[in-house]
């Protein structure tokens, strides 16, 4: 999309923000912003109806009154009178040779991206399932409009930078890992001194202090208001406060590929990624609403995360999942279901849930993740 283009659609959309506001719609500057953002990630750009499905995702709201009315008829007047001004459209099919020729065949050397698994739905044929929008806290970001002269500073997300380093320091210290031990070399020469040379070894668990990150971010559709609250694991990484670290993306729980997250079009199966963690040494951190945003039951869902987990289980040394979503959003949602498997390990996503989650003992953490494959 030319900067043209870009510049187009964000005076259609601000002045769409706008008219919802004036129809009788509660909506913050945060909120707009979570839609350029949206935008940016290539979310919304088949159209006027694909904008109008991010929009109502973003800015509607079960509990607030009449908002989807209001949405619905004012969005459809907007569209109306702006229908041919929207720079980015569907593709549209080719048309029909008429004689039909086989197609060329591709390059035999290019690389094959498997397609992006869409979220489980459990909704029933015909019927409209609208995601429930979530409202989100204000971001670390600047916003800036060049049509009217606006700035907001939000920075009261529930983890902050400083939080996500102090945790990883408490990751990094050193911890007895499994039920090896090594011989204590002061401490058998020291009671060699005291016994002599017949006394018995002095034995120590084995204790890990070196720490790997795998940091797994769900972007699901109804995770893109919560990506600005990612942003510090995000930094952290990037600007190398946490290392060595990776960071993959997957849409509802990882399958048999993860994807970079810079990079969504590059997969890679897991059973190169797996192989190469360092079980006494990687701890695994996952961002995801485990399907509570959409307030569904899946079981496609469930299923897949217990596969995952019962994969990932034996090649870390400890599992961190953090939820965005409050803990009564989880009730008969799949979110439910696993943080029962996990043993309540499932956590939601404030400070004192992640340091908690820092100072666990990891054995601990490993034997109750082993425990709930029994229950599967």
């Amino acid at each position: 999309m030319s900067s043209s283009q870009s510049v187009l659609i964000d005076s259609l959309l601000l002045d769409l923000f706008q008219k919802l506001r004036e129809a009788g719609m509660t909506l913050t500057l945060e909120q707009y912003d979570l839609l350029r953002q949206a935008l940016a990630q290539g979310y919304g750009l088949g159209g006027w109806q694909d904008i109008k499905r991010v929009c109502r995702l973003l800015w509607v709201k079960s509990c607030a009154g009449d908002d989807a009315n209001i949405f619905d008829r004012t969005f459809d007047r907007y569209i109306q009178q702006y229908q041919n001004k929207m720079p980015v459209q569907p593709d549209k099919p080719p048309p029909e040779p008429t004689q039909k020729t086989p197609p060329p065949k591709p390059p035999s050397n290019l690389p094959q991206i498997p397609p992006r698994k869409r979220s489980p739905s459990t909704q029933k044929p015909g019927e409209l399932q609208v995601p429930v929008a979530v409202q989100s806290k204000p971001a670390s970001f600047t916003f800036q409009n060049t049509r009217n002269d606006f700035h907001v500073t939000p920075t009261d997300f529930p983890i902050q930078l400083s939080d996500v380093l102090v945790s990883w320091r408490l990751l990094r210290q050193a911890k007895q890992v499994g039920w090896d031990y090594e011989l204590d070399i002061e401490a058998t020469l020291y009671q060699i001194e005291r016994e002599g040379i017949f006394t018995d070894v002095v034995m120590r668990p084995v204790r890990v202090r070196r720490t790997e990150l795998l940091l797994l971010i769900d972007d699901s559709p109804t995770m893109i208001p919560f990506f600005p609250a990612f942003a510090p694991f995000i930094q952290a990484v990037e600007e190398a406060r946490i290392t060595p670290a990776r960071i993959y993306r997957f849409t509802s729980y990882p399958d048999e590929y993860l994807y970079h997250w810079h990079r969504p079009a590059i997969a890679q199966p897991l059973t190169d990624i797996l192989p190469k963690l360092h079980r006494q040494r990687t701890v695994a951190l996952i961002l995801s609403d485990a399907g509570a945003a959409t307030a569904t039951y899946s079981q496609e869902r469930i299923e897949g995360i217990s596969k995952f987990l019962t994969a990932l289980s034996p090649c870390i040394r400890q599992l961190i999942w953090l939820n965005p979503l409050p803990l009564q959003r989880w009730e008969q949602t799949p979110a439910w279901t696993i943080d029962a498997v996990l043993n309540g390990k499932m956590l939601t996503y404030e400070r004192a849930s992640l340091l908690t989650a820092a100072r666990a003992i990891p054995q601990e953490n490993m034997i109750q993740i082993w425990q709930m494959y029994s229950h599967l």
